[in-house]
């Protein structure tokens, strides 16, 4: 099954991630931060969810909410996949966490920033 959702996610990382964050997800200057190494995206599996439902806003730019145009499935997906490819060794993600953060923030009107998300890192653990 991880595997399944690993190949799922490469698929929607080239389609809707790629473009900004790169093949080789390091990212871009002043457009789009490295996947390769982050704290937040390798931090508990919560904290991601909240950047693709929510977006983030950041020292390097703004990271658009694209969760509501993605199911659970699908965001689990492409984590599951940034999370484990180049050699990095986060948890997959299981679309119950995504269902549930999706619940838990429904009531968010605005995207993330850097502090509320490594407060968020810290506390989930």
């Amino acid at each position: 099954m991880e595997q399944q959702r690993f190949e799922a996610g490469r698929e929607i990382y080239r389609n809707i991630c790629q473009a900004c964050h790169q093949a080789d997800g390091r990212g871009q200057d002043k457009i789009a931060p490295p996947l390769v190494g982050s704290e937040l995206a390798l931090a508990a599996p919560g904290v991601p969810v909240r950047i693709l439902l929510n977006g983030k806003e950041g020292a390097i730019g703004l990271m658009p909410p694209i969760g509501t145009t993605l199911s659970d499935d699908q965001i689990a997906s492409v984590l599951t996949f940034v999370r484990r490819n180049w050699d990095q060794t986060g948890s997959p993600v299981d679309p119950e966490v995504v269902k549930d953060t999706r619940a838990l923030t429904a009531s968010r009107s605005r995207p993330w920033t850097d502090e509320e998300l490594r407060t968020l890192a810290r506390t989930m653990k």
